[in-house]
């Protein structure tokens, strides 16, 4: 009996947005290819950690449907690198609870996908970029996870640096303190709604100040030395305003087209006279998010 080969295109996200930790994202226009195949036969075990990363996300949907798991395997070649705060491990949960969605007659409705994506991330904010794109506030409420697309400009692109070194969340996540003042919460609040408002009225001259963060980015500095200086870098070669990608160790700086290449190459430049490796590129905001882009029988 063939198999079935199912195909997720996703995009990688940014999250954060500098104030807006853990309830903003958007969705970039770099896509993941993941082909996730259902058999009749018991699948071997893979050493991969992006495939793992699938699997148990298709494993989570079947135990969410209520139904048996076929034999399955994944994978998961993919350009965007782990551990670099463009949400590649969301890029696989999504990936893997879409393809299982499609496999079993879609039973779970764009909530339920995005519900459960979100609790195997542990937040939504790459999560709901990667499955819906464009920029999206999201944010837990009980057992679900409420969501709102926001608008932003089309005429500005996305500078991101993507050093060599990783940041795993789990590591960036325990620089930070377990509690805030009254004073670094009010000031977040009103930063992360200004980013929302900000975008939607094309009022690119407020980002700069919209995205000064005081809940994670000067915490997590301190393992990621350079970071305020990549900021300035690409803002003095034409950035609107920088950011923290996710918990790093990316940065994205939003660009007027023109100056999104300066200011790619000042970000990298700045990380090289730290004594270290990377790369940069010039992108945009992904207005798709995750589709199903091909179905096939193969033979098992």
């Amino acid at each position: 009996m063939p198999a079935t080969s199912i195909t997720v295109r996703v995009p990688a996200t940014s999250a954060n947005l500098g104030a807006g930790f853990d309830c903003l994202g958007l969705a970039l226009d770099l896509f993941a290819s993941i082909t996730v195949t259902f058999s009749s036969a018991e699948q071997p075990p893979t050493d991969d950690v992006g495939e793992k990363m699938v699997l148990t996300a298709v494993r989570q949907a079947y135990v969410r449907m209520g139904r048996e798991m076929p034999g399955v395997s994944a994978r998961y070649n993919v350009a965007i690198p782990l551990g670099r705060g463009l949400g590649a491990s969301a890029v696989a949960r999504v990936a893997g609870v879409l393809a299982a969605n499609e496999y079993e007659g879609r039973p779970m409705d764009e909530e339920g996908l995005l519900t459960l994506s979100s609790e195997l991330e542990g937040h939504g904010d790459n999560a709901c970029p990667a499955l819906f794109g464009g920029m999206q506030v999201c944010v837990a409420e009980g057992e679900r996870y409420l969501r709102a697309p926001c608008r932003y400009p089309k005429d500005i692109a996305m500078a991101i640096l993507i050093p060599d070194h990783s940041m795993p969340t789990k590591e960036a996540r325990k620089a930070l303190p377990d509690t805030y003042s009254k004073a670094d919460a009010i000031h977040n609040t009103g930063r992360a709604a200004l980013f929302v408002a900000a975008m939607g009225a094309g009022r690119v001259d407020l980002l700069d100040a919209a995205t000064d963060d005081r809940i994670h980015q000067h915490q997590r500095s301190s393992i990621f030395p350079p970071m305020f200086e990549v900021f300035e870098a690409a803002k003095k070669a034409g950035a609107h305003a920088a950011w923290l990608s996710g918990a790093g160790s990316s940065i994205a700086a939003i660009c007027p087209e023109d100056h999104a290449r300066a200011a790619a190459a000042a970000m990298l430049e700045t990380l090289s006279g730290h004594g270290m490796t990377g790369r940069s590129l010039v992108t945009h905001i992904a207005s798709e998010g995750a589709t199903v882009s091909k179905i096939e029988l193969v033979d098992e």
